[in-house]
């Protein structure tokens, strides 16, 4: 990846299918023995496709290597249920492609958020199993809340991460 040209902006439209091959992409590299098969099946390129189409652009960012999509993140302001802490947005996805993770890519997207937020108070929920996502948002200056999600039913936990003492 050295020597590579990376640019990260808010995705256009002429993005959306890049990113939304990227989206499936990821989440077969990321899920793939962590969640129910059906669930990884699931979330095909086309799938992805209509769920980027229903975000507004202003709260998506791609990450580009010379031209070509490698990954993403979204934002949400403010953060959704369960968290509840005033003035907090929240980090909804991001994602980088298996071969291009490490090059600091996931930093800059990560950064491209905290950028277009009006505060500096932001949370994430990550699956008790993906450690090295975990690793990730540690690494980027998020903690661990000791608040717990459940998903699927009940069949999956989620982590809250917060990069502020939830106690302030």
């Amino acid at each position: 990846m050295p020597d590579r040209h990376l640019v990260v902006r808010h995705i256009t439209p002429a993005d959306f299918q890049a990113k939304a091959e990227v989206h499936s992409q990821t989440w077969r590299e990321t899920y793939q023995g962590k969640l129910p098969q059906w669930l990884v099946d699931k979330i095909t390129p086309e799938f992805a496709l209509e769920v980027t189409e229903r975000h507004d652009p202003a709260n998506v960012f791609v990450a580009l290597v010379d031209g070509e999509v490698v990954g993403y993140a979204e934002l949400v302001n403010p953060a959704r249920k369960p968290s509840d802490y005033p003035d907090t947005a929240e980090l909804a996805a991001i994602y980088v492609l298996n071969r291009c993770q490490g090059f600091g890519i996931g930093r800059k997207l990560a950064q491209a958020v905290f950028d277009a937020l009006p505060t500096r108070r932001v949370v994430l929920w990550v699956l008790d199993s993906n450690e090295n996502a975990q690793g990730f948002y540690r690494h980027i200056g998020f903690h661990p809340t000791g608040q717990v999600q459940a998903e699927d039913n009940g069949a999956q936990k989620e982590l809250e991460y917060a990069n502020f003492d939830t106690l302030a």
